[in-house]
């Protein structure tokens, strides 16, 4: 994994964040701050972003390549998701900062957005409006795993 800090405020990524519904309700300017607190990171196919257990602190969205999270069922490794450019993943990290429910694996080479908590949190204005997207985010997943829990059972 190659993490590059310092990075100035570039075009691109500020507009691939400002498509990223995590950021939704923030100005340009406020993408601007936020991706200076961030870093780039590089993972290569094969390689891990995270793995499930390990200390949680930040998300990652993803600006190339491909990746999939991954929980370990028994002795297997379960597919869960199939993360593309304009995703996100870890988003629970910067709530509650719990060790991974998951792992992350490049499936493809990869370009990512690290941003870890401590960075979301030096601007209260923001991170009230990431929180709050964040909240959408995950409840949009948990009402998706239901539904499709729910259409199981029906099944049986």
């Amino acid at each position: 994994m190659t993490d590059t800090r310092g990075h100035t405020a570039d075009d691109s990524l500020v507009t691939v964040l400002g498509k990223v519904s995590l950021f939704s309700g923030l100005s340009r300017l406020q993408l601007v701050f936020l991706l200076g607190t961030t870093s780039r990171v590089v993972i290569s196919a094969g390689d891990l972003f995270f793995d499930e257990g390990d200390a949680a602190d930040s998300l990652y969205v993803f600006v190339a390549g491909e990746a999939v999270v991954e929980k370990k069922v028994l002795d297997n490794w379960r597919m869960l998701a199939t993360l593309k450019p304009g995703q996100t993943v870890g988003e629970m990290a910067v709530v509650d900062r719990f060790p991974r429910s998951a792992r992350v694996r490049a499936v493809k080479n990869c370009l990512a957005i690290k941003l870890n908590s401590d960075g979301l949190e030096r601007s209260h204005e923001i991170a009230a409006t990431v929180y709050r997207n964040i909240a959408g985010v995950i409840t949009a997943r948990l009402r998706a795993y239901t539904d499709t829990d729910d259409k199981r059972r029906e099944k049986l």
